[in-house]
């Protein structure tokens, strides 16, 4: 299906690329004898100078799910691209040739690259051990400065259901009622009369979560919502009912469930960082040891602790 897709949009390309394509074919049956040309199994689709575009790496920058005439027109957008791509950049490498500061850059690129790779490698290997609940538990209560609320957070129920629903003098007692027996019957109604049921005691919301579910402005009662802990409200048509179980205000320390996320980074982060300073430092010792490492003292350092002293004495001087 998917190189039938490119057949299709290859037919319809722009005349140019048709013909590239044609000579393309011309060319290797003049060369045939001359040159092989080695693909490793791949079908060449378009090749500009000693660059190849091959369908089955077409095939696999397809979108999936792509059909029809997005298809087609994808396939020949890709096609033009990469034509334009190849030819820029063999105009760009023809006029940057025997750049020194690009050279430069692709080795400190591939410097970066290989360390990165060899530390991520270290990382997995070493890093295996999860951190425990105590510790996490530790840092929080020593560092709970450093996890501060910016909107309230609440534990709760909400629910919104229709003003005529049968038995709503009853869920008007059970939504305050945390107790199991309470809970099972308040559900209960709620399967069945429901329109928005939010069962949340288990884990923190923020208030404005439940911005346009309840039609009272929770934004305006939030420093005072510790004393509103029920709050009933209705309009003509619904009845909006929430319960506040437990509740931290803005500007307090997170909650440890809302706040273990992030600690668990930190520490995470913090490891590795240990981790690979002693790594690094003790490739340091052993290089030093097997005199892979030279100071040159007499020389190189004392001409830099000249220049150093002579620049400060100038900037000194400057000043009076």
């Amino acid at each position: 299906m998917k190189y039938s897709i490119i057949h299709t949009a290859l037919s319809g390309c722009p005349r140019f690329v048709r013909g590239i394509c044609c000579l393309f074919c011309v060319l290797l049956v003049m060369t045939a004898c001359q040159e092989k040309i080695e693909h490793g199994g791949k079908t060449p689709l378009v090749q500009v100078g000693n660059s190849f575009l091959y369908q089955e790496d077409l095939v696999q920058s397809l979108p999936y799910g792509i059909s029809g005439a997005d298809s087609v027109e994808f396939v020949r957008d890709f096609i033009r691209k990469w034509i334009e791509e190849q030819v820029l950049y063999e105009k760009a490498e023809h006029n940057v040739r025997g750049d020194e500061r690009i050279e430069r850059m692709i080795k400190e690129y591939r410097r970066t690259l290989v360390m990165n790779d060899y530390e991520h490698m270290l990382l997995q290997q070493n890093m295996e051990s999860e951190l425990s609940e105590d510790e996490l538990q530790k840092y929080y209560s020593e560092n709970k400065q450093l996890f501060i609320l910016e909107e309230p957070v609440i534990r709760g129920v909400f629910i919104k259901a229709p003003i005529a629903s049968p038995g709503l003098k009853d869920l008007k007692k059970w939504y305050k009622d945390s107790s199991d027996e309470a809970l099972e019957q308040m559900e209960k109604y709620a399967f069945r009369n429901a329109v928005i049921y939010d069962y949340f005691y288990e884990h923190w919301v923020p208030v404005s979560e439940l911005e346009g579910k309840v039609i009272v402005n929770l934004a305006e009662l939030s420093a005072d919502l510790d004393k509103h802990r029920n709050i009933e409200v209705a309009d003509g048509e619904y009845c909006y009912l929430l319960h506040i179980e437990e509740y931290v205000k803005m500007g307090d320390a997170k909650p440890y469930d809302l706040a273990r996320p992030e600690i668990i980074d930190l520490l995470a982060n913090s490891r590795k960082v240990e981790f690979m300073d002693k790594v690094k430092n003790d490739l340091y010792n052993q290089s030093m040891e097997m005199g892979r490492i030279k100071y040159y003292h007499n020389e190189t350092m004392q001409t830099v602790g000249d220049t150093v002293r002579n620049a400060d004495s100038n900037a000194a001087g400057s000043t009076r």
